[in-house]
């Protein structure tokens, strides 16, 4: 009986990720808690779609239009987003460290408590966007557009805080030690 189980699981185990996908990747697929990591998804139209707490990790999603899609709690560390839509998108808590975002929409995304760390957002628009908690430390921000987005609370490139009414720009507050800088 054991060793048909370890025989199973080995066989489970062999299985392309893909095999394990019980969503369709298309606008408004349910694929809450998925596990997608690693899969090439650029240029799809996924808008409107749940990838709450989903592991999308080190995904190519290049042109990819992700708007108004839940990405809440998601892992998209070093996922590469670069001229992707995720504009109005929840990202609230997900994990966007080492991610490329350049030349991205992220207009009105909520990215409250989002992690940006070393994230890469030339000339990204994140114009309107709730970034209020999140940590930026390290990101390339120097040509995003952040006109209106919401700055308060966030970690910022040299770890400042941003002061209440961070609105477009984040108002000098404290400094976090450099100990906590890159540990959340």
């Amino acid at each position: 009986m054991r060793a048909s189980a370890l025989t199973i699981g080995l066989s489970l185990a062999l299985l392309p990720l893909s095999a394990a996908w019980s969503c369709q990747l298309t606008a408004k697929a349910q694929c809450p808690h998925e596990d997608l990591r690693g899969q090439d998804m650029n240029d799809m139209d996924l808008s409107g779609s749940n990838f709450e707490r989903a592991n999308l990790l080190a995904n190519d999603m290049d042109g990819i239009n992700l708007s108004k899609a839940n990405l809440a709690g998601a892992n998209l560390y070093a996922a590469t987003l670069k001229k992707a839509n995720l504009s109005g998108a929840d990202l609230h808590g997900v994990d966007l460290t080492q991610a490329h975002l350049e030349n991205s929409n992220l207009r009105g995304a909520n990215l409250r408590g989002a992690i940006l760390k070393q994230a890469q957002l030339d000339n990204a628009d994140l114009s309107n966007a709730d970034l209020r908690g999140a940590t930026l430390i390290l990101a390339d921000v120097k040509t995003a557009k952040l006109d209106g987005a919401q700055l308060e609370g966030a970690q910022w490139l040299t770890r400042l805080i941003c002061q209440a009414g961070s609105v477009g720009r984040c108002i000098e507050g404290q400094t976090i030690p450099s100990s906590a800088a890159l540990h959340p």
